[in-house]
């Protein structure tokens, strides 16, 4: 994966070194008693400031065991050291249509769509379900589609196609275009694979090394 240790490192010092209340108005958190209070996935999270301690919460306030994996905390720092402020548009790219997102294309395909598919096409209603537990929306796409804010300002679409005699079942995810003021296609790619994971395939820890 891309966010390596070094990448931690350096998102840090730049999470470190902002305002952490200027950095709760752009990045819709709330900052209160030296952390910044948001939800990924719908899934009450706190910062530390300036330390970037990342841990979740249930909704009495109680922290639960295991907080984001290594790369969700270097996407999760990211967004809210470099947050634009700008919220979601409404309109929509694919992952291969963001800058540059040809060049992970394949390794996106492999990791994030098509297990996807594959896992559930044929669980529609608990694909749907996962999604909504994770503050989704349903939508009115393929054979089935749910809207998840995974971040404050950013949305992904997810949908899933059957396929048929002629077609294997299939999926995507399309970006609100507004990720691009947020992020570099190289993090759009984590940020998505990482969301696929948590709501998807909890336990799945290929990536936590």
């Amino acid at each position: 994966m891309l966010c390596t240790r070094n990448a931690l490192s350096k998102v840090l010092q730049r999470f470190a070194a902002q305002d952490p209340a200027e950095m709760a108005a752009l990045s819709g958190a709330v900052f209160k008693d030296d952390m910044l209070l948001l939800k990924y996935c719908n899934i009450p999270l706190g910062i530390t400031y300036p330390t970037g301690e990342a841990r979740f919460f249930d909704a009495e306030g109680n922290i639960l065991p295991g907080g984001p994996v290594h790369e969700e905390r270097v996407v999760i720092l990211q967004y809210l050291a470099t947050a634009s402020g700008l919220p979601a548009r409404g309109r929509w790219l694919s992952f291969h249509e963001l800058r540059g997102g040809q060049m992970h294309w394949k390794p996106f395909q492999r990791e994030a769509l098509e297990p996807l598919a594959q896992r559930y096409h044929c669980q529609k209603e608990t694909f749907l379900e996962r999604g909504y537990q994770h503050g989704g929306k349903r939508l009115d796409q393929g054979d089935a589609s749910v809207l998840v804010p995974v971040l404050p300002r950013i949305e992904l679409a997810f949908i899933l196609w059957d396929g048929g005699e002629e077609f294997a079942p299939r999926a995507t995810i399309l970006f609100d275009t507004v990720v691009e003021a947020y992020f570099p296609t190289a993090v759009s790619y984590i940020l998505a694979i990482q969301a696929v994971i948590r709501i998807w395939f909890p336990g799945d820890t290929r990536f936590d090394q």
